[in-house]
């Protein structure tokens, strides 16, 4: 059960609080207080009611004196929640979310437009002019106090103990002394970069939720209700547990449930991973969110809304962002360092000297903004690098942390694989008919049909400029293929099934054929012509161009574990480690299991990365140190679960992600390594006595400069790309296209035959 707590945001103590009054309590299991997102999540017995949880979750919180306000905020958020329920539709949670990206507009567009006055004042009147104009100086202070409230706030809250020191801190100081010491525009310039990535990241945080909430939503506005012996249009919102629903080809399943009557190949890939449809008839589950494709079927509900498949993978997501740790910054690390020791600096000059100003100098000296900017600056140019690139990097953190990687685990289907079938073989089984013969009549059999396999094959025969005859006739078998008429001629493309129930022979040499590649990762389909079986098609998941190479990038990155997991069937999974160089594989998990994967390479203290693009997937997005969404591939929900998307859907993103990202740290310490250099040039300084503010503020303006140059080489930075797949395929005699190399692909073409148990597995344990 999850509950937002306003007094959590940002409130590490009072978090650490909460959580160790709560775990005291009888009947209580797990807790998790996040100052990031000021969410509680906990975990019970299920003996507890929600009024016993929220009993204690009162006492847990007025305990304290330190959670007064938070207490106040909460009940009055309780009252506001309870109104909504009657009176409007969470306008209360809505409205916070929006206030607060309100707020950071706000503070954009009042520093952005003070400087942009003060930069047109500098050109019309001159550097010096009006510099002592009171209501300038007046404007300008008053913008910096406004925009920089949450960081100054911030910074008194790690003064007064509440928190420890942090870049709130930093930023506070050198804000504080920056004013005092009548360095205006560079404290204001140093906030309204800040507040940019603030605003970018809540942003984010705002279209994940969006994201979330529309996911939840019943996707097609009606559905057919099966009442009696009719079939009524009802709204899907209405739809209850025990209901009857009627579903048609080309719809989408809004409920889970159990089919009662008829069959349908179903697209089941947001949910499971797998490349190619299922068949599914009497007695099988269906899932909310997958699409029947060919068929009609009848189920009953089961569970609808955020107890269907679809509904606890967003569980999981929001689960994820609640566990995840938060990422220690090298600002953070530079400011609990350093912080601390500037302060007793300061007050020390100020104990021996008794110049206030000269303290607030050596103050001003020790928090340079030049530290403030030092990653603000390096970050606003990687991002924008990677942009050019179609790397989409959300905020710094994430940057920060791509730099650190040791494993990188990758999804398979739609990720390392384009996620469309194409055809990888023809086979000619009989003399007087050739390869093209075969693919050109296969072609005017699926003519008509929209299952994928026979987009394949007619996109195929396309492709190689094939006389595709229009049929007069065609009928679609649902699990078996497709029968078309044409000019007296009876085309049969589709399974063993289909060539059974027409009685077509097939030869113990084209069932040989037909296992081997289907052992291979192949969908195989038989082709027969007027009673005779002629030609064999293989189709199969194409793997994406440059992933091999850009994989072994990664090894010699020093990347020390690359891994594959996938819900599709174990040959696939197989096929496609072979072809791209993976030892270290897991077929037919569910997406529960990818996660669990994660954490468990967490717990062994490597941060890792997962690099995936359905719904299914973003659980373990969200749970990775790093995620990583395949812009244009992937599904909404992957896109916003992900700390960066891949505008390109390239795996050789991948690699650009890893190198940029660690130039970016590169710099971003270089960059606190100027600052220190000024610390210690205004230390020697100041013990010759030599310091004043004039040579402070020479030095201050020194650093920021120097800092604003070395983060500006990153625009230009040019990560180097991986050597093509051709280029990989020739030293390692590997054919680029064709031939008999294994690739991914569904089991075959019978797709009916018992599967087994999910969690087939190679090399990883």
């Amino acid at each position: 059960m999850r509950w937002d707590v306003s007094g959590l945001k940002d409130h590490p103590r009072y978090a650490a609080a909460v959580e160790s009054a709560l775990e005291r309590e009888p009947g209580i299991r797990e807790v998790h207080a996040n100052p990031v997102t000021g969410r509680l999540l906990l975990r019970f017995d299920r003996g507890l009611t929600r009024i016993a949880i929220e009993a204690k979750l009162r006492a847990a919180l007025s305990s304290p004196p330190l959670a007064q306000e938070a207490y106040r905020r909460w009940q009055a958020q309780r009252a506001a929640a309870r109104e909504a329920r009657h009176g409007g539709e969470h306008r209360g949670h809505e409205g916070h979310e929006h206030g607060d990206v309100s707020v950071q507009v706000r503070n954009l567009v009042l520093g952005g437009s003070v400087l942009l006055g003060l930069g047109v004042k500098r050109l019309a009147f001159g550097a010096g002019a009006l510099a002592s104009n009171p209501i300038i100086g007046g404007v300008n202070i008053a913008a910096t106090l406004i925009s920089g409230y949450s960081f100054l706030k911030g910074w008194w809250r790690s003064i007064a103990g509440q928190t420890g020191m942090n870049t709130d801190t930093l930023v506070g100081s050198a804000t504080i002394a920056s004013l005092l010491l009548r360095e205006n525009v560079t404290a204001l310039t140093v906030l309204w970069l800040l507040n940019l990535g603030e605003y970018l990241q809540a942003l984010t945080l705002k279209r994940t939720e969006r994201a979330i909430r529309d996911l939840l939503e019943v996707p097609d506005e009606e559905i057919w209700q099966v009442v009696g012996e009719q079939e009524v249009r009802r709204p899907a919102a209405e739809l209850q547990p025990g209901d009857m629903i009627a579903v048609y080809a080309g719809k989408r399943i809004p409920v889970d449930g159990a089919i009662v009557e008829g069959q349908g190949t179903i697209n089941e890939a947001p949910i499971t991973g797998e490349s190619m449809p299922v068949m599914k008839m009497s007695g099988d589950t269906v899932y909310a969110g997958t699409v029947l494709l060919s068929g009609g079927l009848r189920a009953r509900v089961e569970r609808v809304g955020s107890d269907t498949a679809v509904g606890r993978l967003i569980q999981r997501v929001e689960q994820a962002r609640e566990l995840q740790a938060p990422i220690h910054t090298v600002g953070e690390e530079f400011s609990r360092r350093f912080v601390p020791a500037s302060f007793a600096l300061s007050i020390v000059v100020l104990a021996l000297t008794g110049d206030a100003t000269r303290a607030l100098t050596m103050l001003l000296i020790a928090c340079p903004c030049a530290a403030g900017l030092a990653t603000p600056t390096a970050v606003s140019a990687a991002i924008g690098n990677g942009a050019r690139r179609g790397v989409l990097i959300k905020g710094g953190t994430h940057l920060e942390a791509a730099a650190r990687l040791d494993a990188i685990v990758f999804d398979k289907t739609g990720t390392l694989t384009q996620g469309i079938p194409t055809v990888q073989r023809v086979l000619s089984l009989v003399d007087d008919y050739t390869a093209e013969q075969v693919l050109s009549l296969a072609a005017t059999g699926e003519l008509h049909s929209q299952h994928p396999l026979a987009l394949a094959v007619v996109g195929h025969a396309e492709e190689r400029e094939l006389v595709v005859q229009p049929h007069d006739v065609c009928e679609i078998l649902v699990g078996r293929g497709m029968r078309a008429d044409w000019r007296n001629n009876v085309v049969l493309v589709g399974n063993r099934r289909l060539m059974q129930q027409f009685d077509i022979a097939v030869s113990a040499e084209a069932e040989a054929l037909y296992a081997k590649h289907a052992a291979e990762g192949e969908t195989e389909m038989y082709v027969a012509h007027q009673g005779r079986l002629i030609g064999l098609i293989g189709v199969r998941d194409k793997v994406r161009p440059d992933v091999a190479s850009s994989l072994a990038q990664l090894r010699r990155e020093g990347v020390r574990r690359l891994a594959m997991l996938t819900g599709d069937l174990e040959e696939s999974a197989r096929a496609v480690a072979g072809v791209v160089g993976i030892t270290e594989w897991r077929a037919q998990l569910l997406p529960e299991q990818k996660y669990e994967w994660i954490q468990q390479l967490k717990a062994a203290g490597l941060r890792v990365a997962m690099v995936g693009d359905g719904i299914n997937d973003a659980p373990a997005l969200a749970l990775a140190d790093v995620g990583i969404a395949m812009g244009t591939a992937g599904s909404d929900v992957a896109v916003e679960a992900a700390d960066i998307a891949l505008a390109a859907d390239d795996i050789a993103g991948v690699v650009t992600t890893l190198r940029l990202s660690r130039q970016a740290l590169k710099v971003i310490r270089q960059n606190y390594g100027v600052a220190l250099g000024v610390n210690a040039g205004g230390l020697m300084i100041g013990a010759m006595g030599a310091l004043n503010p004039f040579i402070a503020a020479v030095l201050h303006n020194l650093s920021t400069i120097l800092v604003v140059l070395n983060s500006a080489r990153l625009i230009g930075y040019e990560p180097k790309r991986p050597a093509s797949a051709s280029a990989a395929a020739a030293r390692s005699g590997r054919p680029t296209r064709g031939g008999a190399r294994p690739a991914p692909g569904a089991q075959d073409g019978e797709r009916r035959a018992p599967r087994p148990a999910r969690g087939a597995a190679a090399s990883i344990p």
